[in-house]
């Protein structure tokens, strides 16, 4: 039985062997036109050397190569060549795939294979043919698959493709195909598979697209499609793969999407998609890869995407979405990647994150999530790569991250985490990069840190860490690269045998004393922070030859550095873009940095000299900061053409004089406050549209309001303070003037005429509030130090309020200022002020408004500090005030108020001085009582330094607020009412600006005339005569024309003309006279040496002409 058996599978095997020779021997050979065809093709390319081809093996590399025109059975028989299928009918080819063979050339109309007629499927995926896709491809009329990815075509999709109307699968992916989608491919009605992804392909979606139902695959993603998603893709209801992200599309995610009930995949990151994330994206249920990222999402993260159970990624980081995490994402079991980095979340991270055992990936970054990082995360045991960095999260790193034993990336940094580093770290062998950088970490560095040999990167810098760290140990990581200890309160010892080599090294504040010696060996530096420590003296000249070919960030500021082995110093670093010298000691000239620089810090040292013009070749500059400096000269007029990537020039607090360079181009910020400059603003300012912060205060500049400024849509900081600007400020001819302006300061100027109150009504920045309240201005301008040190930069100012000299280093989002002070402004405070809600200070000090004290400031209710002092204001404070409970400093001194002081809120934490000066007013905090039925005359100061050491009798004068009557004046107001005797002797003292060494002999019956620092108009009427001395005072007008003095009492007249009178000379008891500040013509009258008694003549700034009379002398 078992003979009969084994002989029968042995007849069975015997019969299947001859059939197959029978068949074989009967199966048709390739066509000899098509093996030509094949054998021409292999000539017309040439093969590049492996390997050429990421996704091949040597093997499938090697495919041309094998064929053969030799005459062999077997070798001449195309349909057995590798990569060649015949039919197995015809002996037609019916199947080409030479992918990732490394071809390269071009291919075009008359390359053979478009002679395979038979053809239904090419594939010639990953070769080089850099070439537009032949028209003839349209020949192969058969072709179902048809694949020509990765080719490196080029040109627009050739509309020859329309003929293939059989096509299956189209796949042009990783090409250069420009141009727009055809619309044909909505009548390839077979079409199950296009691939259109990674081209350079413009336009819309077309909507046509729709019709294609039988499409599984869409993939149009990584071109530069624009326009909405079209509703019609909600039709193709066979889709599995949907990918439309790396494009430009706009809209909201149409809802239709919820038809595709088969998707697995959809991606729709990287766009400029916005509204909200549907809801009904829920019903997709069958979705393993959802890809929302990078777009401009808003709204919070819809809870239903809890059901989504089949998720294995979720991306819907770098969006704006709100509201917290929803813990149903706990749900997502199967979950191995989570993004929701860079958006605005809040709240905690849900603990069900926990449940969420498969994930290997959780990016949570660039929130605003806070509270603890929950235990539950030490529990997701395949985790390799979390980021928690720039959020608020508190407390301390949970012990049960020890079981992340898989973990490789772990960042922590720009946190409010606190504690000590846990030594548990030590287990986390697999870590290679560690972030803890910028939260408030303290005690020492754990000595198990040691034990993390695979460490590429660690960062620990800016926290309270401290104690003493030797650098070797981290020894033991021999691939360790970056070592960021800066901003601490280490102490570091630098062993001398240090033999590593790093490519990023932060030391900061680690209380060196000297440059560290092993760094003459760090060939490989790119980045070195030794910046505040305590190394002092000169720069060693081994130093300047540190990694010359590849240091490419230096910080050396704050230190005590005084120089360097010569002046000026050129440095040797080829490819330096960023240096920071300043906070130093450094003396001599500026060192001239290499032509790549981009980052030029030196503010804060002793340098002088002038600018070198070897700067003019700084053509990459983006930032320099020479401020705080004795720097001198002229500014070069180079600066001009530094405009096409300068965005940061701070000149600040140096001694540069002459006229302000053309300045136009990409400025952020310009600064060139405290120095000595001159003449008017450079008009090609007004084409800096990116410029938001611009300072000019404490100048010799001489011009009028620049209004064309307001044309600049960014600018939103205007500090022109402290200098010779004049005129009226006319109101703006739109309403788009300064749109977005928030800090104004024209302070200590000559401005005059009314308020511009059409301004106020524009300045809408100060009207709206800011949610930014941490933020601050110019922090935008991303520095590269970071995370290695503090290295931050913003936009800074002084500003006179809240009563003294304020200094901002930084200026926060929200801040908002008015200070209009010490100018010649009249008239009364406009009502549209009124509107600017979100205005934190406002000074109006020191000018000539009049009218009530306007009860509308008390829709200012966030105002901090209030100044309306030396003023003509009337009337009572309004109890509307009381309202401004933010208020902290409140001035009204020196006005004609009346009435009582208010006493609730704020208003009951000001003192005397916030209301002396004002004669009518009564209440706390003044000693006066308020019920009287007349108010008594006006009181002056009577405080020890007002009084004359031997007497303190006051002068025998009335004097009165003054008010406008027919253009009369119709008083005479004393410069801040201060009349005693000392004041004079104070006033002759420092008369004109100048220091009188001489002391005025005055007696007590001495008679004071003071008009200074107004805008006198009409007549001032007879003043009765008295036999005494005078001093007059009419500096910091705007008088022009004759001064009539032909007898006392005195007439200053009707001005016209811009002449000086000859009749002052008739007033020959005059001992003081000052007419400085003014626009008053023509040469000095000889009359002026009339008065013998004169003791100081002050007739400085104005346009006076001619010899100066020797008569004076």
């Amino acid at each position: 039985m078992k003979k009969e058996s084994l002989h029968f599978s042995y007849m069975i095997l015997l019969l299947t062997i001859v059939a197959s020779h029978s068949l074989a021997s009967t199966q048709p050979r390739c066509h000899e036109d098509e093996r030509s065809a094949l054998l021409e093709f292999k000539t017309t390319f040439f093969t590049r050397k492996h390997p050429c081809c990421y996704y091949s093996s040597p093997v499938e590399q090697a495919k041309i190569e094998s064929w053969n025109a030799s005459e062999g059975k077997t070798q001449s028989d195309c349909c057995s060549w590798t990569g060649v299928e015949c039919d197995k009918a015809s002996g037609h080819v019916i199947d080409l795939d030479l992918s990732c063979s490394c071809l390269s050339g071009k291919i075009n109309s008359n390359t053979s294979i478009f002679r395979l007629l038979h053809l239904r499927s090419l594939n010639l995926a990953f070769n080089d043919f850099n070439c537009p896709i032949p028209p003839t491809i349209g020949n192969l009329s058969s072709l179902k698959d048809l694949n020509f990815s990765g080719c490196n075509f080029t040109g627009q999709i050739s509309h020859s493709l329309r003929n293939l109307t059989r096509l299956v699968h189209l796949d042009l992916r990783l090409n250069d195909l420009n141009g727009m989608i055809p619309t044909y491919f909505s009548g390839i009605l077979n079409l199950e598979h296009l691939g259109l992804g990674s081209n350079s392909l413009t336009g819309e979606v077309p909507s046509s697209l729709g019709n294609l139902v039988q499409l599984s695959t869409l993939d149009l993603g990584g071109n530069q499609l624009t326009g909405e998603i079209p509703s019609s893709l909600g039709n193709l209801v066979q889709l599995t793969t949907l990918d439309l992200g790396g494009n430009q599309l706009t809209g909201e995610i149409p809802s239709s999407l919820e038809n595709l009930v088969r998707l697995s995949t959809l991606e729709l990151g990287g766009n400029q998609l916005t509204g909200e994330i549907p809801s009904s994206l829920e019903n997709l249920v069958r979705l393993s890869t959802l890809e929302l990222g990078g777009n401009q999402l808003t709204g919070e993260i819809p809870s239903s995407l809890g059901n989504l159970v089949r998720l294995s990624t979720l991306d819907l980081g770098d969006n704006q979405l709100t509201g917290e995490i929803p813990s149903s994402l706990g749900n997502l079991v199967r979950l191995s990647t989570l993004h929701l980095g860079y958006n605005q979340l809040t709240g905690e991270i849900p603990s069900s994150l926990g449940n969420l055992v498969r994930l290997s990936t959780l990016h949570l970054e660039y929130n605003q999530l806070t509270g603890k990082i929950p235990s539950s995360i030490g529990d997701l045991i395949q985790l390799t790569d979390i980021n928690l960095q720039y959020n608020q999260l508190v407390g301390e790193i949970p012990l049960s991250f020890q079981n992340l034993l898989e973990l490789r990336s772990l960042k922590l940094g720009s946190n409010r985490l606190s504690g000590e580093i846990p030594s548990l770290l030590g287990r986390l062998i697999q870590l290679t990069n560690v972030d803890l950088s910028l939260n408030q970490f303290h005690g020492a560095i754990p000595s198990t840190i040691s034990q993390l040999q695979g460490l590429n990167s660690f960062y620990l810098n800016l926290n309270n860490l401290s104690g003493t760290v030797k650098l070797d140990m981290f020894s033991e990581a021999k691939n360790l690269q970056i070592l960021g200890l800066s901003s601490n309160k280490l102490s570091l010892i630098v062993e001398t045998n240090i033999t590593h080599r790093y490519r990023n090294l932060g030391l900061g504040s680690c209380n060196l004393n000297s440059f560290p010696e092993f760094l003459q060996d760090q060939n490989d530096l790119y980045m070195l922070d030794l910046s505040y420590n305590n190394i002092s003296g000169q720069v060693p000249k081994w130093f300047l030859n540190v990694s010359t070919e590849n240091l490419q960030l230096l910080n050396l500021s704050g230190n005590f550095l005084t120089s360097f082995a010569q002046d000026p110093v050129i440095f040797k670093w080829k490819e330096l873009f960023e240096v920071d010298l300043g906070f130093n000691e450094l003396q001599g000239s500026v060192p001239i940095p290499p032509p790549k620089i981009e980052y030029y810090f030196i503010s804060n040292n002793r340098l002088s000299g002038g600018i070198s013009p070897l700067l003019c070749n700084l053509s990459y500059i983006i930032m320099i900061d020479f401020s705080d400096n004795n720097l001198t000269g002229f500014l070069p007029q180079c600066f001009s053409h530094l405009s096409g990537f300068l965005e940061v020039l701070n000149l600040r607090r140096n001694n540069f004089i002459g006229k302000i360079p053309e300045l136009n181009g990409n400025f952020y910020m310009i600064d060139l406050s405290y120095n000595k400059l001159e003449g008017p603003l450079p008009i090609l300012l007004r084409s800096c549209n990116r410029l938001q912060f611009l300072n000019f205060a404490s100048n010799h500049i001489r011009d009028v309001f620049p209004s064309w400024l307001g044309s600049l849509r960014s600018l939103r900081v205007l500090i022109l303070r402290d200098n010779k600007f004049y005129g009226f400020i006319e109101e703006p001819t739109n309403r788009i003037e300064f749109p977005i302006l928030q800090i104004i300061d024209l302070s200590q100027n000559s401005f005059s005429g009314s308020l511009p109150s059409k301004y106020f009504k524009n300045w809408t920045a100060m009207k709206v509030p800011r949610t930014d309240s941490l933020s601050y201005m110019g922090d935008y301008l991303e520095l590269r130090w970071e995370p290695l040190s503090l290295w931050t930069f913003g936009y800074s100012m002084s500003v006179f309020a809240k009563g003294i000299q304020m200094n901002y280093s930084k200026i926060q989002e929200y801040l908002t200022l008015i200070d209009l002070s010490s100018n010649n402004f009249s008239g009364a405070i406009p009502e549209t002020i009124g509107s600017l809600k979100q205005l934190k200070l406002l000074n109006l000090s020191n000018n000539m408004l009049s009218g009530p004290l306007p009860p509308f400031l008390a829709n200012l209710t966030n105002l901090e500090a209030l100044d309306l002092s030396q003023n003509q204001l009337s009337g009572e404070i309004s109890q509307d005030l009381t309202q401004l409970t933010s208020l902290a400093v409140f001035d009204v001194s020196y006005n004609c108020l009346t009435g009582p002081i208010p006493k609730l809120r704020q208003f009951a934490t000001f003192e005397n001085n916030s209301y002396k000066g004002n004669s009518g007013l009564c209440g706390a905090p003044l000693s006066k009582e308020c019920g009287y039925p007349k108010a008594s005359p006006p009181s002056f100061p009577t405080s020890e330094e007002d009084q004359d050491s031997g007497s303190a009798k006051e002068l025998d004068w009335k004097i009165v607020c003054m008010g406008y009557a027919s253009g009369l004046v119709i008083g005479v107001v004393l410069g801040n009412c201060l009349i005693t005797r000392r004041r004079v002797e104070s006033l002759v003292k420092n008369f004109g600006r100048r220091k009188q060494r001489r002391r005025s002999n005055l007696s007590d019956t001495q008679e004071v005339i003071s008009l200074s620092s107004n805008n006198f108009k009409g007549r001032i009427p007879r003043v009765k005569k008295t036999s005494v001395q005078l001093m007059i005072d009419f500096s910091y007008n705007q008088f022009k024309g004759h001064y009539l003095a032909n007898r006392f009492p005195w007439v200053i007249g009707e001005l016209s003309g811009g002449e000086m009178s000859e009749s002052l000379g008739s007033l020959k008891q005059l001992q003081l006279l000052n007419l400085s500040n003014k626009i008053l013509g023509s040469p000095i009258p000889q009359s002026l040496a009339n008065p013998s008694n004169s003791k100081a003549l002050d007739h400085s700034r104005n346009q006076l002409s001619g010899e100066i009379p020797q008569e004076l002398t």
